[in-house]
């Protein structure tokens, strides 16, 4: 059968025809129904191939990392991006499914026109991702989540005596925000213009504002900072064993560290139980989860046990869509966004905070 490209290629012969006869007409006609049939084949084989794409440090055969089962929340897969380019080239309105920055691009910021492949968004990085947090689709804006007190050990009960009541619940609530990206497009940049391009920079703005919520909501539940001692891996570690001893944890491969890039240097100087290398892409620190990010407060980082304490709620989905939001001026817009929002559950003792810069 024939490709998409070659059908393209006589469709345009034909149009550039001076005198479309009958005949040509009819052919036209005709290519128009082999190209539809030929596009719906590719995105049939572009969907076959995203189920089987595995998501960054995943390698085939292996389940995401998702404390639901469920793939990354932000992936787009090649059959959505190839619909995203058909409504930007075609200029019309478009949805595709799986605060803001505006962003104008001319012909002289995008760069020369070029012929795009359409490839599959597997998604940037997400804390509560990588850190196992549980995952709750809700149909509302408002979510109820109990902020429990962790118990503590006490002795048994003699024969007929009560048992210690645990009472230490309180109700909390989470309201839900959008968190998204937009993108103007002159007429002019739309030439050549790629979807999986824009659509990553969204992904990657999406990700960083989940990354700060979760990580301001588990730095402020974390309270007051243990005070600053020389010996900083020793000081985590201790924050290690807190946090373990906390949540009952199995052991501390189910928590995270949150530290700020500029102070990640600070951990070197102990090797880590796993054996791998403090500069790896997701390394370990005495087998809990090293996370660097610019949302963490820089001088102090944060141990936590974020399956016990957090959870993200999903009322809807990332989603993208385009409109030409003029056509007097020719300005397409194309928004990504995500209704979202996290909640904490443990009022205390799931996280640590240390001081680890302060002399």
């Amino acid at each position: 059968m024939e490709t998409v490209e070659e059908i393209l290629a006589r469709m345009q012969q034909i149009n550039d025809t001076a005198d479309l006869t009958s005949d040509l007409m009819d052919e036209y006609e005709g290519l128009e129904a082999k190209l539809k049939t030929a596009q719906r084949q590719g995105q049939i084989r572009a969907r076959q191939a995203a189920y089987e794409q595995p998501t960054p440090g995943q390698t085939t055969g292996q389940t995401a990392p998702s404390a639901s089962g469920d793939g990354h929340p932000l992936a787009f897969t090649a059959a959505a991006l190839s619909e995203l380019q058909a409504a930007i080239t075609e200029r019309r309105a478009a949805r595709v499914s799986h605060d803001i920055t505006n962003a104008a691009l001319t012909t002289s910021t995008y760069g020369a026109p070029r012929v795009w492949g359409a490839n599959v968004l597997a998604g940037p990085r997400l804390l509560h991702r990588v850190a196992g947090v549980p995952r709750q689709p809700v149909d509302a804006i408002l979510a109820q989540i109990p902020n429990l007190t962790l118990p503590t050990a006490t002795a048994g009960v003699g024969e007929n005596s009560s048992l210690t009541e645990f009472a230490a619940s309180t109700a909390g609530s989470v309201t839900l925000a959008r968190f998204g990206r937009f993108t103007d497009l002159s007429q002019e940049s739309l030439i050549g213009t790629d979807p999986g391009a824009i659509v990553s920079m969204h992904q990657i703005g999406i990700a960083k504002d989940l990354d700060k919520v979760l990580t301001d909501a588990v730095e402020a539940a974390a309270g007051a900072a243990v005070g600053f001692t020389a010996d900083v891996p020793a000081a985590i570690r201790k924050a290690i064993a807190q946090v373990i001893d906390n949540t009952a944890a199995a052991d501390s491969s189910e928590l995270v560290i949150l530290v700020n890039p500029a102070d990640a240097n600070l951990l070197q100087a102990i090797d880590p139980i796993s054996g791998s290398s403090v500069g790896e892409g997701f390394q370990l620190f005495s087998g809990a989860l090293v996370y660097p990010t610019s949302a963490a407060d820089s001088g102090f980082m944060t141990v936590a046990n974020l399956r016990a304490g957090a959870r993200y709620f999903e009322a809807r989905g990332v989603v993208t869509e385009a409109q030409v939001a003029s056509v007097k001026t020719g300005t397409t817009t194309v928004a990504t966004d995500v209704i979202c929002g996290y909640g904490l559950g443990l009022t205390g003792g799931f996280a640590v905070k240390v001081d680890v810069v302060t002399p």
